[in-house]
Order: C-alpha cells, then sequence, then structure tokens
C-alpha cells in the first residue's frame, strides 16, 4: 500500500474489496482476503484519527521495539491504546474492473444486436476466449433480446456493447448510474464524447448485489473491440483512449452519471 504510486486510489480499491465482501459468503477462499483488507482499513483509519505525524511515531516505535520478536495483533492495539473497532464506510463501488476473474463460474457475456451488432458480437467472443485462458468451461454469451432479468439475476454480467446498442444493458442503465446518452459518456460530469473513447465501468448487479456487472462500451464499434482487449485493474472504471494513456480510478459522485433514463420503467 505505502509504496502503490497513487495510495489513495490504492485505498479506494481496498474499500470496495471490503464493501464486495460485505455483500457475500465469507467463504474460505474469501476469508485470508477479507481479514487483509481488514487489516489495512483499521489501519487507515486509525492514521486518520491520529494524524500523519503521529501515526508514523507509532508504527516506528512498535517495530522498532519488537524487530525480530513474535507479536500480536493485541500487542499492537495495546502499544495504540485503541480497541479494534468494526470497519464502517459510507456506500461506495464493491466491484473492481479485476474482480470479474474470480467470477467466472457465475458470469454470463450480453452483447448488444441494436447497433453494431457485428463488432459486439466478435468482441463479446474474444472476452469469452481471454476468459477460457483462466476458466476451464466457456463463459455462456447471449445476445441482449436473450437477456431478460431472470437470466441475469444471480448471475455477473458481462455487457458488450453501450446502451444504445444494447438493449438488455439501457433497461439497467439508471440502475447501474449509467451516464451514456447516445455515442457519450459521462464520469464525475466530464463528457466522453470523442469516437475514439470507450469505457470500461464495474458495478453492482443491481437484481442481487453479491454479483457484479462489468461494462464494455466503446462510443463507437471499434473502441468496443478496444475495450475488450483492454487491461482489466483494480479500479472501478478504465477510459480507454485512442493513442493515449486510459483514465482510470473511482467515481466521486455516482448520482452525477444517473442521467440516461431507464427504459424499463415508467
Amino acid at each position: 500500500m505505502l509504496q502503490s504510486k497513487d495510495p489513495e486510489e490504492a485505498l479506494s480499491a481496498q474499500r470496495a474489496t471490503w464493501r464486495g465482501f460485505e455483500l457475500t459468503p465469507d467463504t474460505p477462499a474469501n476469508h485470508f482476503r477479507r481479514e487483509r483488507t481488514k487489516g489495512l482499513l483499521f489501519l487507515d483509519s486509525l492514521r486518520q484519527k491520529m494524524g500523519d505525524d503521529a501515526f508514523l511515531k507509532l508504527m516506528n516505535d512498535y517495530f522498532s521495539t519488537n524487530t525480530t520478536k513474535t507479536v500480536t495483533a493485541q500487542s499492537f492495539l495495546d502499544k495504540a491504546g485503541v480497541p479494534l473497532h468494526p470497519i464502517e464506510l459510507p456506500d461506495g463501488p464493491a466491484y473492481l474492473t479485476s474482480d470479474i476473474w474470480r467470477r467466472l463460474a457465475s458470469a454470463v457475456i450480453v452483447y448488444g444486436t441494436l447497433r453494431e451488432a457485428g463488432a459486439n458480437r466478435y468482441a463479446a467472443e474474444q472476452m469469452q476466449n481471454r476468459f477460457l485462458d483462466r476458466y476451464e468451461s466457456r463463459v455462456p454469451i447471449y445476445k441482449d433480446f436473450e437477456a431478460p432479468d431472470d437470466l441475469l439475476c444471480h448471475r455477473d454480467v458481462v455487457f458488450v456493447g453501450r446502451p444504445e446498442a444494447n438493449s438488455a444493458l439501457a433497461l439497467w442503465s439508471g440502475r447501474l448510474g449509467l451516464g451514456y446518452e447516445a455515442a457519450a459518456f459521462k464520469i464525475d460530469g466530464v463528457a466522453h464524447a470523442s469516437e475514439r473513447e470507450g469505457l470500461i465501468l464495474a458495478a453492482k448487479n443491481p437484481l442481487d448485489a453479491a454479483h457484479m456487472v462489468l461494462i464494455l462500451a466503446g462510443n463507437d464499434a471499434l473502441r468496443t473491440v478496444k475495450c475488450q482487449k483492454a487491461d482489466l485493474p483494480a479500479d472501478e472504471y478504465v477510459i480507454v483512449r485512442e493513442g493515449d494513456k486510459p483514465i482510470k480510478g473511482f467515481r466521486r459522485d455516482n448520482s452525477s452519471t444517473m442521467q440516461a433514463p431507464d427504459p424499463g420503467r415508467p
């Protein structure tokens, strides 16, 4: 964490990871990652309460005193003079784009047929092949009109194609906080209307928050194909830009992006 190029972004990733754990069962596979994340967030909350200088002094003194010794969590708490309190975070993202790699067993891919159907299908098939390298079975692919809510409600859903091209994604846009009008999207109030841009976004499945949604959407057909080739980092979103470095991070205000109407609601 301290060695990260952007510690605040790294902390945002840990907060999102914790929120995701709060939504899913504490299985043996998740337990170690959950406890590690809990420790990191506890230390960050302690730093915020004590201030940077006092916190760093505490850490330096503790490690200097206990170098080469076996220590316990309780001995650190005693030194800090604080109890181990529950982790309480404000509402925010619960999934990272990289989380999809751990969820392939329950994933489906849904591509848009309203526009650019050929490119969307190609991108979906290429994404399926990427997943096959990590998972023993093929993640199933559906056309948008083949994917009603009862199919998607307990799945980790990968949408391919922007809402105007993907009717299934269009139905969920409002509930996902996705601001995508025609061939332009907004992140934190900033419009991205260039045909050379695309969006990768992780979100909760609005029908079952224990599952995630991953959106791969370009402002044109080629950008959607480019999105499926992009790295999936430990961030909530990635803005793919032709000829430039991607922009990645966490939305500061989900409500600011909730501008696309939800055709599934009256």
